[in-house]
């Protein structure tokens, strides 16, 4: 399931240079590694990863030619708002499938995608700075199972794939959506969105601060893509993080 670029081209609306890999270590360890010469937007999406990650540390199972292993490299002139980047990400791919299958995906806060309550994609936003610590690039990674079945044993109890879907289509439709929107992350209807496809709104989380365990219930998605949580009638909110959701 090597990429074609000719169909990715073909499908691209965003003017993009397009770089693709059978194999790579992490397609966002090449964007990377190319920061500072890459202008303008970079897409670089690998059929497998050898060293795939996910957020806090996590790796991200890639196996080959199952999934959609894909990063985006955007110009950054100012500080950027990592967490809000990754929200757009997160509407981004949902808006993605959508669009090119009847699935109904689901966003768990923050990064993780969802079908059927199973996770088939996530994401990982990273900025880029230059030796003077001036922000350069930010780089917006998405792994995205499409085929996969034979998961990790630790995983193989949540993970799931999209199915059926033309992974060159999904790889021009994912990058058009997220770059309108990173044009446009203070627009309140990207959160709108992102609060639309939350999974986990109105249910029991818990998660850990300053080493102590809470359990709350997630009632809203701030304005800066923050988690808003209530908690024996307070409430307060969550900016980082991993959580759980309560059966």
């Amino acid at each position: 399931m090597a990429l074609n670029s000719e169909k990715i081209f073909l499908k691209l609306k965003t003017k993009a240079a397009v770089h693709l890999y059978d194999s790579i270590d992490s397609t966002n360890n090449e964007a990377k590694r190319n920061a500072q010469a890459d202008s303008g937007v970079h897409l670089y999406a690998a059929s497998h990863q050898t060293a795939g990650r996910g957020r806090r540390g996590h790796d991200f199972y890639s196996p080959k030619n199952t999934g959609l292993y894909m990063t985006l490299s955007l110009p950054c002139s100012a500080p950027a708002d990592i967490q809000l980047l990754t929200c757009a990400a997160a509407v981004a791919v949902c808006t993605a499938v959508e669009k090119l299958t009847p699935q109904k995906p689901q966003i768990k806060w923050v990064n993780d995608i969802f079908i059927s309550g199973r996770k088939v994609a996530g994401i990982l936003t990273e900025l880029v700075s230059d030796s003077m610590n001036r922000p350069l690039r930010v780089i917006v990674g998405v792994g995205i199972n499409l085929k996969t079945e034979d998961f990790p044993a630790e995983i193989a109890s949540t993970a799931g794939n999209l199915g059926d879907v033309e992974p060159e289509a999904l790889c021009a439709a994912v990058t058009d959506e997220l770059v309108q929107l990173y044009g446009r992350l203070d627009d309140p209807a990207v959160i709108d969105s992102y609060r639309g496809h939350s999974s986990v709104l109105g249910k029991a989380v818990s998660y850990v601060k300053d080493n102590v365990r809470h359990t709350a219930i997630a009632v809203d998605i701030a304005s800066d893509g923050g988690l808003i949580v209530e908690e024996n009638g307070k409430r307060s909110a969550l900016n980082s993080g991993e959580i759980s959701v309560s059966l």
